[in-house]
């Protein structure tokens, strides 16, 4: 095979806080040698990446040098990772140009009017359209279900949508250790949770407060484990999380705890890993046919699964491979 030149580029050309994708890819990329890979990216100071598994790296300071600095390269294909909000400046390069992949985080969020309203943004919609009617390759976490949907919405190919979740790395893979059952059962959620300010149709920060002090008044540890810019988030943006940072004050069967960047090793003590316990979402089409990047998390860690009937493709790999335990929200009760 000769050699391949693969460009990597962040959401808007800017890493975010909770997403390490392009750092999964990076580390299976680097065991072959026969592909170099270009990281270009536009620098914040908000945000704290280790960079040392890239090698050609370019630190730009806004989208316009991004795109200048693409026309001086001779590349095979450029990887841009992308998410709501993003969407405008991942059909910039699709219209720019060759050879792009779009590797989109989610869609499916709200019709139109609605997510404009929450958003403040009305350029994702055309831009999406714009994406899946003319990029070829579109890769995201999202099933076959998913993609038979979206092309016959859009009017547009199935098969140029990939199925691409987050993978695991094999190095990361971890021998967790056996915990017996007792009467305190410890629940884990690691990730990033959204404000509960937020309106509850469409974001799980309530339902989130809900299954805690369900829980946790049956005697169940709940701990969610956050990346850690994010948890800095508590200390900086406390409005936005006060319900949180007062269970974690008050309730001691709950806890926020500082995580770290992709070592599942954090969770071996914990019996079960969770996404949502209470799914309540009026947007169920955003999850239904995920395969979200929490899950390549939970495998590297070997924990046992909680899985919420409504995460459908998420559900069916944990009862096929016997990976933890199916509930519903009745359950919860």
């Amino acid at each position: 095979m000769k050699n391949k030149h693969l460009i990597l580029i962040p959401p808007n050309g800017r890493f975010k806080k909770q997403d390490f994708s392009l750092f999964r890819i990076i580390k299976w990329l680097k065991n072959f040698e026969n592909i170099k890979i270009s990281l270009i990216y536009i620098e914040d100071g908000n945000i704290n990446k280790n960079l040392k598994d890239f090698i050609n790296i370019y630190k730009v300071k806004d989208e316009e040098e991004i795109f200048n600095i693409i026309k001086l390269l001779d590349y095979d294909f450029i990887f841009h990772r992308s998410w709501m909000g993003a969407y405008y400046f991942a059909a910039k390069l699709v219209k720019t140009f060759d050879n792009v992949l779009i590797n989109i985080k989610d869609w499916n969020f709200a019709e139109k009017e609605i997510y404009e309203y929450l958003f403040q943004n009305n350029k994702d919609y055309e831009s999406i359209e714009y994406i899946f009617k003319n990029c070829d390759n579109i890769l995201s976490h999202f099933t076959k279900e998913q993609a038979k949907l979206w092309a016959k919405e859009y009017n547009t190919n199935k098969n140029k949508f990939k199925f691409f979740p987050e993978y695991c790395n094999k190095k990361s893979f971890n021998n967790k250790p056996k915990i017996k059952y007792s009467k305190n059962v410890k629940l884990v959620y690691a990730g990033k949770i959204p404000s509960s300010c937020l309106a509850e149709d469409y974001f799980p920060g309530k339902a989130h407060l809900r299954s805690i002090k369900k829980l946790t008044k049956q005697k169940i540890n709940i701990d969610f484990v956050l990346p850690p810019d994010v948890y800095e988030d508590f200390t900086t943006s406390k409005k936005l999380y006060l319900d949180f940072i007062y269970e974690n004050k008050m309730n001691k069967r709950f806890n926020l705890k500082k995580g770290k960047i992709l070592n599942s090793q954090i969770l071996n003590k914990y019996h079960f890993g969770f996404f949502e316990l209470e799914a309540s979402g009026i947007n169920h089409e955003l999850y239904k046919y995920a395969i979200t990047s929490k899950f390549a998390f939970y495998l590297e860690c070997g924990i046992p699964i909680l899985i919420n009937e409504k995460f459908h493709s998420i559900a069916k790999i944990v009862k096929k491979y016997n990976l933890g335990i199916i509930f519903n929200n009745n359950d919860l009760e």
